[in-house]
């Protein structure tokens, strides 16, 4: 039990092949479940008992293609103050998330052509210290200005005004990522204000 309490309280859940991994089977974390140490947060993924959901890793662990992005990057990234209502995900174009979706009420997919599926993909840490999979600064800001009559104003506005004045911004990086994405005009429009 030691060698899972320091998994669980360095990554806050532990999934069968990692228990496996760790020379745990699925019947001792059945146990310890029955026991009232673990809890099975779903099928296949468990938690210490009584420790706080990260909504942002159930989402994204057993899921390799899942992206967080638009406003819940901007909100991972910090770029936007507003917590997301819903989460915006990505994935690539085919793949199927009846199985997210049945989980998770509160979610908005974005299916994203193949070849643009991996450009910008970072990972980035959670307000409880969880790893996930996030779209950088600059894939987020191309993405809202692809589709910026749907984003909400306010959103957009802080998000461009944040990452121009964020010192770890990369020119060259919006740059090269618009001019793959299709918006490489009004991108250069927003350098020429900002």
């Amino acid at each position: 039990m030691i060698i899972l309490k320091e998994y669980l309280k360095e990554k806050g859940f532990i999934t069968n092949n990692e228990a496996l991994k760790l020379g745990i089977s699925r019947h001792k974390l059945a146990e310890f479940v029955n026991r009232g140490e673990l809890e099975r947060v779903k099928n296949g993924v468990y938690k210490k008992k009584d420790d706080v959901d990260d909504e942002f890793a159930l989402i994204s662990y057993n899921n390799e293609k899942v992206v967080f992005s638009f406003h819940t990057a901007l909100f991972l990234l910090e770029l936007s103050d507003r917590s997301p209502n819903c989460f915006h995900i990505s994935v690539p174009q085919g793949y199927n998330v009846r199985h997210i979706k049945r989980k998770i009420n509160n979610i908005k997919v974005h299916y994203i052509k193949k070849e643009n599926f991996d450009i910008g993909i970072i990972t980035i840490k959670t307000a409880l210290g969880n790893e996930v999979k996030c779209y950088d600064m600059e894939r987020s800001i191309c993405d809202i200005v692809s589709k910026r009559n749907i984003i909400d104003k306010q959103i957009f506005v802080d998000a461009i005004t944040r990452y121009f004045n964020n010192k770890g911004k990369n020119m060259r990086k919006l740059i090269k990522y618009s001019r793959i994405l299709g918006v490489e005009d009004e991108i250069r429009k927003y350098m020429e204000v900002l």
